[in-house]
């Protein structure tokens, strides 16, 4: 008897699942294998029963799902560092100590005014053999000159944590990294660290082959803003676009073109399936071309640094071009769900990754929307039918990645449809003059004509995206958006776009059950903010912040008249769902919920009738520490981020000696008194 087959995108989903329960559990190997081998037991038991008897058929398919949630669980397990016996952090390496680390530079990342950053993947700590990735932070004072990909670095350093967020809801960059495979930093300043050989691995030839690349356009004269564009949009590497450009393209909607996904890939495909035409009519064409097809796609994605978007739409697209030669139509969602589940064996991590997800986000939704709005109108002029079918696909990827984009940026830009119109066929005549420009270089054939007309089309879409980013009035911005909002905005998305193809009184009910959810999750999350009342001191250099919340308004109390645009006072806004009620300059004393907070700022005065609980310490004030301790005697004493670092230490070292309980914002992070 024929075994039942099960939705590759459903089994898919119950992987998924285990990923993220084993990423919040942290299981070890041989925990995570006993739980697959208890899951084979009742999978293994259907399956022989349901060959006899199709009564099972139900019981099969809980097994089988609950099978592939095990595995999921298991995959991470397997993939996490931690894990692994010859990850460093398993090693006898001394945490607080500087340490001998030798490894070899695998990965630029964008630098900062004063540093420059890279990924190290380690080969040695104390002269014992370790495996692992570093973030290594190089001070550009102290630096001769950056490195470069497969540069062999042995540094004397101390292996540092990555600083956790100091902020309510600030970013938490650490966790981010953690998904990389990222637990630790190195800081290479004062000569402590050289350079001892250059290793000529599979990143070092092809960060040698992307320079070639850039230095061909260089060599054209093209300007440093679209060379920086080039480097996007066909290497992958977005580090050295400028912020402006960045912020332009986010504003119009537009930012998805500057990361290598689906719709490049996609376009590419295309362009070389024509270029291979040829090749179908000699014998074994057929066979041939879609191999060929496979290795380029393939080639263009290691060149182009092996993205989570790039890796997904290469895969993807993998299978596309199999199932067009086999003469099969391909269920696409199968073709998505197939290719998910590929990658995440591989790399459970992808699963993490924002890209990944708006990425296949976007492709669903189109797959499944866009027929939907092409049925309302077919135009009879072909290039209006190609500018209605833009549009219908900018619409129905828009509404799969909305909550999404919201969830992540908190904003959303009202005139993307108008951004895409354009954007999309300049992009399409970008990588295709690209693509030909780069491979008649290869051949030594230099077209000056070519590479002027690939110059103005860039410069074209930076300039179209900057107009267009200039009515800034249609951008929606600072959008209050929590993970719950998140969860059932996508299913009421998904809920009504099934009823909207299969309408039925079951769907409808459905569909106007995850609205009310929806609005539940809404009213809920205002509900829950507006009780929590709190006092704020926030960990911010140089600057003083402190914020008040009572239900949904916030006072701030700063001497920084930007201090509404700041990013730790907006990150805090947005996810309380609150407003600024006004903004008023630092005071000396606040009564808080009857405790007393003294604020002792670069004046020095603190004599007051009344002894505060609570002192803040700001602007590093001159004043007799031990004298102050002695004559207020406070409960706690804290330190913001305005103080200098040394008078920190010293005011720490202080009341550890007398039995004070001290808090550094820039050590602890900020600090919270409860208005309840």
């Amino acid at each position: 008897m024929k075994v039942i087959k099960f939705p590759t995108i459903v089994i898919t989903i119950c992987l998924i699942l285990g990923i993220l329960i084993s990423n919040k559990i942290k299981p070890d190997v041989h925990l995570a294998l006993l739980i697959v081998l208890v899951a084979l037991v009742p999978f293994f038991v259907f399956y022989f029963l349901i060959r006899k008897n199709l009564k099972f058929r139900i019981s099969f398919g809980i097994s089988s799902y609950a099978l592939a949630f095990t595995i999921g669980i298991f995959l991470f397990a397997i993939h996490y560092p931690k894990n692994q016996a010859s990850h460093y952090s398993n090693s006898a390496y001394q945490s607080a100590e500087k340490n001998l680390v030798s490894g070899i530079i695998s990965e630029k990342l964008k630098p900062n005014q004063y540093s420059f950053k890279y990924f190290l993947e380690v080969e040695s700590i104390n002269e014992r053999a370790s495996k692992g990735k570093l973030l290594v932070i190089l001070n550009k004072k102290d630096a001769e000159k950056e490195f470069e990909i497969g540069d062999k670095i042995l540094a004397n350093a101390i292996i540092k944590p990555i600083i956790r967020p100091h902020n309510p809801y600030q970013f938490d960059y650490a966790a981010y990294l953690e998904k990389k495979d990222v637990f630790d930093q190195l800081y290479l300043e004062n000569q402590n660290y050289k350079v001892i050989a250059k290793q000529e691995n599979l990143n070092f030839q092809l960060e040698k082959t992307r320079n070639k690349v850039v230095a061909f356009f260089e060599n054209e004269n093209i300007t440093t803003e679209r060379i920086n564009i080039i480097k996007a949009l066909f290497l992958g590497q977005r580090q050295n676009i400028e912020q402006e450009t960045l912020d332009n393209y986010s504003k119009s909607g537009a930012i998805h073109i500057l990361a290598i996904s689906g719709l490049h890939i996609g376009i590419l495909l295309y362009f070389f399936k024509a270029l291979l035409k040829p090749i179908e009519h000699i014998r074994y064409g057929r066979v041939i071309t879609p191999f060929l097809l496979i290795i380029i796609l393939w080639s263009f994605a290691l060149l182009s640094g092996l993205s989570a978007s790039v890796v997904r739409a290469v895969t993807m697209f993998t299978f596309v071009s199999i199932g067009m030669y086999m003469n099969r139509e391909t269920n696409i969602y199968n073709t998505l769900g197939s290719s998910i589940l590929i990658l995440l064996l591989f790399k459970p991590n992808f699963i993490f990754d924002v890209g990944f997800q708006l990425s296949y986000c976007a492709v669903f939704s189109i797959v499944t929307i866009q027929p939907l709005l092409s049925k309302l109108w077919t135009p009879k002029n072909k290039i209006i039918g190609y500018f209605y079918d833009i549009l219908t696909v900018s619409f129905a990827a828009q509404i799969g990645v909305l909550p999404l984009s919201i969830y992540y940026f908190h904003q959303f830009p009202g005139l993307f449809f108008i951004t895409n119109l354009v954007i999309i066929p300049s992009l399409t005549l970008i990588l295709i003059t690209g693509m030909v420009s780069i491979l008649l270089s290869a051949l030594g054939i230099y077209f000056t004509l070519l590479v002027e007309f690939l110059s103005g089309l860039i410069g074209f879409m930076n300039g179209y995206v900057r107009y267009v980013s200039s009515y800034e009035q249609f951008i929606i911005k600072d959008i209050p958006f929590n993970f719950s909002i998140l969860l059932c905005s996508l299913l009421t998305i998904i809920c009504i776009i099934l009823y909207i193809k299969k309408p039925t009184f079951k769907g409808s009910i459905i569909t106007l059950t995850t609205l009310l959810i929806f609005q539940t999750s809404i009213i809920g999350s205002l509900a829950f903010h507006k009780n929590q009342n709190e006092f704020i001191i926030f960990q911010y250099p140089k600057k003083t912040i402190l914020a008040s919340k009572v239900n949904n308004s916030i006072t701030l109390h700063s001497n920084d008249s930007l201090v509404n645009s700041n990013y730790v006072v907006k990150n805090y806004i947005q996810n309380n769902f609150g407003t600024i009620d006004s903004i008023t300059r630092l005071q000396n004393v606040y009564l808080i919920h009857q405790t007393k907070l003294l604020v002792i700022d670069e004046r020095g005065i603190y004599k007051l009738p009344k002894k505060p609980e609570v002192v803040l310490l700001t602007q590093s004030p001159k004043i007799n520490f031990e004298r102050l301790i002695t004559e207020i005697n406070p409960k706690i004493i804290i330190a913001d981020g305005s103080n200098y670092k040394t008078l920190i230490e010293k005011w720490e070292r202080t009341c550890r000696q007398k039995n004070i309980p001290f808090h550094s914002t820039s050590e602890k992070g900020y600090y919270r008194i409860s208005l309840d």
